[in-house]
């Protein structure tokens, strides 16, 4: 009789897509029969999060103001903003969003380099903010600020004066 054989690996558990926030939900255009959306979605939700939950809105959909109906229109940008997806809504209730074929767009890395020093860089932190990142531990070291322009003169202001 032969023995029967065990497997010693654990199962994975699926993949939890990250929440999308509300307050990242923004109008763009209101008409008669639908409503169009900008919708920058949280860092590590992916696009093929899109199709495969869509339990991610809850938050969107549980009393916000935003809270999303069939056939409004979706600008889904990434955090990082690597790729953005354009949508309609097929169905909506209370906790859910099924989206109807959303077409996916990869954009294109920076091609500007960002300031840096020895010591400092001007980070891109996502959805169109920048900081200074201290380079030995990762630190981020002020404030999210609009523009690279605006991180640069603060990783500037970093490092002593010297007197006059």
């Amino acid at each position: 009789m032969a023995k029967a054989e065990l497997s010693t690996e654990i199962p994975s558990a699926p993949r939890q897509a990250p929440d999308i926030d509300p307050a990242r939900v923004t109008l763009q255009y209101t008409g008669f029969a639908w409503r169009e959306y900008m919708v920058i979605v949280p860092a590590g939700f992916v696009a093929a999060d899109l199709n495969e939950a869509p339990e991610a809105w809850k938050k969107v959909q549980n009393g916000s103001r935003n809270a999303l109906r069939k056939f409004d229109k979706l600008m889904i940008v990434a955090y990082d903003e690597s790729w953005f997806a354009e949508a309609v809504v097929a169905h909506a209730d209370h906790k859910s969003v099924i989206l109807a074929k959303p077409r996916i767009t990869s954009l294109p890395s920076r091609f500007d380099k960002l300031f840096e020093t020895e010591e400092y860089r001007v980070k891109f932190l996502g959805s169109g903010s920048y900081a200074v990142e201290r380079k030995r531990d990762g630190a981020i070291l002020t404030q999210a600020v609009a523009s690279p322009e605006l991180a640069a003169r603060d990783l500037d202001r970093l490092y002593p004066r010297k007197a006059a």
